[in-house]
């Protein structure tokens, strides 16, 4: 029975349902609603709209929800119709399980039912034939004996037939001769009707078989010849529960090893609880008493365990598509030259896939999953192939972030909120609930093992350790690696991947006859989109003008002087000044700072409203350059990088103090009154040749090298890849007008 609808909210309920649905324009606490009633004079109203609750404590007003604001009549509504949801959804399920349990049960009565019926033909059959040849009981069981031997053979000849086997003379004689077994002159039975009353694997009956069901029906009636029910296994003894507490260990010891153990316990006790058992019962009871799933618990993790479990497949028939979008991230098991210091990385995509089609509608790639990258997919999704309903993803940090949700539990700013997208969590631990952006993954490994840098488990140890080593040597002497693929190489090659991807017929797509080859096959992800498209499937665009601004996060900044303040930066604007003391949304781009784009907050929704202007960076008292957010996120990360420097530098010097303390040998003092040797000082005439006594800079040495191949000597070889390898080094050789190409080819010559 549905319960009554609650009309009558307290200011203290009216407070926590603001609270958790988050509307900012109604007061969040029970002072702030008191207040709000006293300003709005609800308490002046009658008795149907406002009136006394008695109870537990002081008597307290309570107001009917018609009075109360659109939002928080939407709010109430919205909980009240999700309440219904969830209690119809779970009598459903009781239901469904009682359902379960009695086709269960009437199943299993079924068995033992054609199973006697079966072996109730078996006997009425020979005691006909028997009766109607006028000889015994024991006659007519020979004579059928002889005839299911008969029939079995003819079973064998014929499934040898299906197989494509070749026929044996006695084999293919015996499909000549008749079949006793089903004459209707005879004993009138099918071959397959005795594996069901044998109740076992086969379908060949023994002599003693069927004089004990003689036996039994001359005995008790039809009804004994019922399967016997499996005896009752006798209980686990409580001891082997004390046995798995060696066993069932992560180490995954050996069956031996744990009893061991366990008996060295147990005797090591002063009064053993339960008698011990011995390796023969610990043995058997794993192998036979405990099925697949028991054995393995405390040895696997709850992730591998998962992956026994039955599971429930989710359908997606009936689904539109940008109804679930579902995300994830994968560090790609290959390395990559990093865009900034050419180093070997091992780059983060986060893909994006539509959940009704299959189709990867977009995808970023960045050094770690972070909001940034996670920001840039959604965009490029909902850009080129529409606004979601539902964002399906995990726990991760560049999901749950101020950025999508907004902070301290209010959506402003949220984009998720902005974009009306509602997100969706999936269970930790439950890699299952996605698999089908767990399976698109496997697209990026085979990616990666075209790579000569793959990383992955399969990748050779012995290659994959040559590999290493000749990047990291090449980057030493060149500054660069030609194995390692650059960055914009790396993002063609996703990008080629994901459409190729899009063109591949899916399994988890319907299937239909390709007018091309004339073949079933299934449908392409890009096939199930213009499918729908061709329904009447029209998705929710992003217009050129809200694609600047919509994917901008907000937060809830206030105007003092004509200033607002972001990520320590302080931005001016002459149109703020008549908004001193107020709260503002105040939107930032990810990738720069020196502006922000100032709006209004809407009273109704509480989300950004119209704009007020565009503030510029200035007034800021702590930088002279502003600082973006990714910047900032970048300088934390090298401060932290230094501290962590820093002290194993420490450490590794106090491994040196104590012994120079110990062992400081005795310093004899110069005499001061000696005068000090002269120090021979060597021109450059004398360790350089005449040809290059006009070097005073590495650009010379380069541009004399670049001239005259024969120039270079190992020792200037050396100097040059040194400075090739660093950043600045080369980037001075630039400046200087020296071809870094041209030298790297050469130097690469030399080496």
């Amino acid at each position: 029975m549905t319960p009554a609808r609650q009309e009558f909210f307290t200011a203290r309920e009216l407070a926590e349902i603001a609270a958790t649905r988050g509307i900012v324009s109604f007061p969040m606490t029970e002072r702030g609603v008191r207040s709000y009633v006293e300003r709005d004079g609800w308490n002046d109203l009658s008795r149907s709209l406002v009136r006394w609750r008695k109870g537990e404590g002081r008597p307290s007003r309570e107001y009917h929800w018609s009075i109360l604001p659109a939002l928080m009549q939407l709010a109430i509504t919205a909980d009240e119709t999700r309440t219904t949801l969830i209690d119809a959804q779970a009598l459903e399920k009781v239901a469904a399980l009682r359902q379960v349990a009695a086709i269960r049960a009437a199943r299993a009565s079924s068995r033992a039912h054609e199973v006697e019926m079966a072996r109730g033909e078996v006997l009425i059959s020979i005691e006909g034939y028997a009766i109607s040849c006028g000889q015994s009981r024991a006659w007519g069981i020979a004579r059928f004996l002889e005839a299911q031997k008969l029939a079995a053979a003819r079973q064998e000849a014929r499934d040898r037939i299906g197989r494509g086997e070749f026929l044996t003379p006695p084999d293919a004689a015996i499909l000549t001769q008749p079949d006793l077994l089903s004459d209707p002159t005879r004993f009138d039975l099918r071959f397959a009707r005795l594996a069901v009353a044998n109740d076992r694997k086969g379908a060949i009956l023994s002599r003693s078989t069927i004089y004990g069901w003689f036996k039994a029906r001359d005995t008790g009636g039809i009804a004994a010849l019922s399967p016997v029910p499996p005896r009752e296994a006798e209980p686990i003894p409580h001891a082997f529960m004390e046995f798995m507490k060696f066993y069932a260990m992560p180490s995954k010891p050996t069956i031996a090893a744990a009893h061991a153990e366990y008996i060295q316990a147990a005797s090591a006790r002063d009064g053993i609880r339960h008698e011990p058992i011995s390796l023969g019962q610990a043995t058997r009871i794993l192998r036979r008493r405990l099925n697949n799933i028991e054995k393995h618990v405390g040895r696997e993790g709850i992730l591998t365990l998962k992956s026994r479990l039955a599971y429930v497949q989710r359908s997606t028939d009936g689904m539109w598509p940008t109804t679930i979008y579902t995300a994830d991230g994968k560090t790609f098991d290959a390395e990559v030259a990093d865009p900034v210091s050419r180093n070997p990385m091992k780059p983060e995509i986060t893909s994006i896939l539509d959940v009704a089609t299959r189709k990867c509608v977009g995808f970023a790639v960045s050094r770690k999953e972070n909001v940034i990258a996670v920001t840039e997919g959604l965009r490029r999704a909902c850009i080129s192939h529409g606004i979601p309903a539902i964002f399906y993803t995990d726990r991760g940090p560049g999901y749950r972030n101020k950025t999508f949700d907004g902070r301290d539990g209010v959506d402003l700013g949220g984009l998720m909120a902005r974009l009306g997208i509602t997100k969706m969590h999936a269970l930790p631990y439950n890699s299952q609930g996605k698999g089908i952006i767990e399976r698109f993954n496997a697209v990026w490994n085979d990616l990666a093992r075209t790579l000569p840098t793959y990383l992955g488990q399969e990748m050779d140890k012995e290659a994959s350790s040559k590999v290493h080593k000749l990047t990291r040597s090449e980057i030493a002497q060149f500054g660069s690696s030609r194995i390692l693929p650059a960055w914009d190489e790396f993002l063609a090659m996703c990008e080629a991947t994901v459409a190729a991807y899009n063109d591949r017929p899916h399994s988890g797509l319907p299937s239909f006859e390709d007018p091309a080859t004339g073949q079933r096959r299934s449908m392409t992800p890009n096939e199930a989109w213009a499918a729908h498209v061709a329904d009447g499937f029209e998705p929710v665009p992003v217009s050129a003008g809200e694609a600047d601004d919509l994917f901008r996060p907000y937060e809830v900044r206030t105007v003092r002087r004509a200033l607002v303040e972001w990520n320590t930066n302080s931005y001016y604007h002459d149109d703020l000044e008549k908004y001193h003391e107020t709260r503002v949304a105040v939107g930032y781009d990810l990738h720069q700072a020196d502006r922000v784009w100032v709006r209004e907050i809407d009273e109704e929704s509480g989300l950004p409203g119209s704009l007020i202007c565009v503030a510029v960076f200035g007034g800021n008292s702590q930088r002279y350059v502003p600082l973006s957010f990714q910047r900032a996120a970048e300088e934390g990360r090298v401060r932290a990088q230094l501290r962590r420097i820093g002290k194993r530098a420490e450490a590794i010097q106090d491994q040196l103090r104590a012994p120079l303390l110990e062992h400081s040998p005795q310093v004899v003092m110069p005499d001061l009154k000696a005068a000090p040797e002269p120090i021979p000082v060597r021109t450059v005439q004398e360790d350089a040749p005449p040809a290059t006594a006009a070097i005073t800079s590495d650009a010379d040495l380069a541009k004399l090298c670049l001239a005259d191949p024969g120039q270079l000597t190992q020792g200037r070889a050396h100097v040059l890849r040194e400075v090739m390898s660093r950043r600045n080094g080369r980037e001075l050789l630039r400046i200087s007008g020296v071809d870094l190409d041209e030298l790297d080819a050469l130097l690469r010559s030399a080496a």
